[in-house]
């Protein structure tokens, strides 16, 4: 994991994003992830690429790109202290009250805890979630919780780019579940 450089690389998507195809009333977006290992990173950075391209999405609250003091948990700040902590919680509550849609991304074989939080919390304040679980569900089935926690889900983050949030339909979650 390379911190510095997954906000480098989020940064640089951002700046190129065409905003002369946004429809007229397109969401914004809190986009919950990890990125605390490659494939997690990997995940994140492709959700933000195809929101991004998607005509529904206006903007993308990416929390990893907003949190306090400007340095995120990860190597330059393994042990952040009380005020960092509560701050970051504080600015990530406020995002998610703010957007329209949370878009939750879990690898099937480590969901992230923090992400299952923004998951529950978007629930809890009738925030619409629409969750990616990416990888093999049969062989990594994702907990009832995450599933019944989401109005609609996809497998891919290959399926956000053309993804209608005017009209997120509610869809079954069709594997196992723990």
């Amino acid at each position: 994991m390379n911190e510095a450089k997954l906000i480098q690389d989020l940064e640089e998507i951002n700046r190129n994003v065409d905003n002369s195809k946004k429809l007229p009333g397109a969401k914004n977006v809190y986009l919950a992830a990890g990125w605390f290992s490659d494939k997690q990173e990997e995940l994140l950075k492709d959700a933000f690429i195809k929101l991004s391209a998607n005509p529904s999405i206006a903007h993308i609250h990416v929390p990893l790109l907003h949190q306090y003091g400007g340095m995120a948990l990860g190597e330059s700040n393994n042990e952040p202290g009380f005020e960092w902590g509560a701050m970051t919680y504080k600015a990530d509550i406020k995002a998610i009250d703010n957007s329209d849609i949370t878009v939750a991304v879990f690898e099937a074989e480590d969901p992230d805890s923090g992400t299952a939080m923004e998951l529950g919390y978007s629930v809890a304040s009738n925030t619409p979630v629409v969750s990616v679980f990416d990888g093999n569900l049969d062989e990594h089935p994702i907990n009832l919780m995450l599933s019944f926690g989401t109005d609609a889900h996809v497998t891919s983050t290959a399926e956000l780019v053309d993804y209608d949030f005017f009209d997120i339909t509610p869809n079954r979650y069709m594997g196992k579940l723990i």
